[in-house]
């Protein structure tokens, strides 16, 4: 089972250690580490190249850090993705709804990095809150780029308008909330084999956990709640997302 994001560098080391412990014990054999900017590039270099293969990571900058993103810290990135163990550009994107940044410097950094992602031949996490038609459009410039809507929430019509750009979804801890309709509905219309679990931890922490810090032990929550949604057995979920993830980051291994 694996949770296909959750923000580990935001923890502090000793915590990290406990959560980790606590995943493994829930089966949980793989977690994907994104970036956000400045703060945890390092961070997150540095947890994918310990080495034991359970923690892979993705380098970017979220659309809340685009305004810090200058040319020193482009090249910064360019160099973290040849490190071991990152294998996606993330998590990029737009956001409208707090606008941390600019909307200018969030669509300018967000065309750079999918330029860059396609460029290296990697996928892409992916972010977007109250930014459709600008997503959409992002995503339209710079054809051909794989990757991972993360934690969507845009229905079975946004679905399909991703998987139609060959992107995965990703669904969180958000599928169990009881006004969550819109992600059980996504969950149902993801295709087989495009679909991918996540926690976003340590936000969005599922039902019964809801209002707690998440954290990736708890994605078993998430793949039951899709399982039941899309009625079929968790295990063969589980089989297939993990399957998908492997596809989409590990180059099918």
């Amino acid at each position: 089972m694996i949770d296909s994001h959750a923000h580990l560098a935001m923890l502090e080391p000793a915590v990290r250690h406990e959560v980790l412990a606590r995943a493994h014990d829930a089966g949980v054999t793989m977690i994907l580490v994104p970036a956000t900017g400045r703060e945890d590039l390092d961070a997150v270099a540095e947890m994918a190249g310990e080495g034991d293969g359970r923690i892979v990571g993705a380098v970017g900058f979220h659309p809340h850090e685009a305004s810090r993103c200058d040319a020193a810290w482009k090249r910064r990135v360019e160099g973290l993705l040849g490190s071991p163990g990152i294998v996606a550009v993330g998590e990029i994107g737009l956001d409208y709804h707090y606008d941390l940044s600019p909307r200018e410097d969030q669509r300018r950094v967000l065309a750079w990095q999918l330029a860059l992602a396609r460029e290296r031949g990697l996928p892409v996490v992916l972010h977007h809150r109250e930014a459709w038609e600008d997503f959409l459009a992002a995503l339209d410039a710079v054809p051909g780029v794989r990757g991972v809507a993360h934690s969507f929430t845009e229905g079975a019509a946004g679905v399909a308008a991703m998987v139609d750009r060959g992107l995965f979804i990703g669904i969180s801890g958000m599928v169990t909330f009881p006004k969550g309709e819109n992600i059980r509905e996504a969950a149902r219309a993801a295709p087989s084999g495009r679909l991918l679990v996540e926690t976003d931890a340590p936000y969005l922490a599922p039902v019964p956990h809801r209002g707690k810090p998440n954290e990736p032990a708890f994605v078993r929550l998430v793949l039951e709640h899709v399982a039941r949604t899309r009625e079929i057995e968790a295990a063969a979920l589980e089989a297939e997302t993990d399957a998908a993830f492997a596809r989409l980051f590990l180059g099918g291994r």
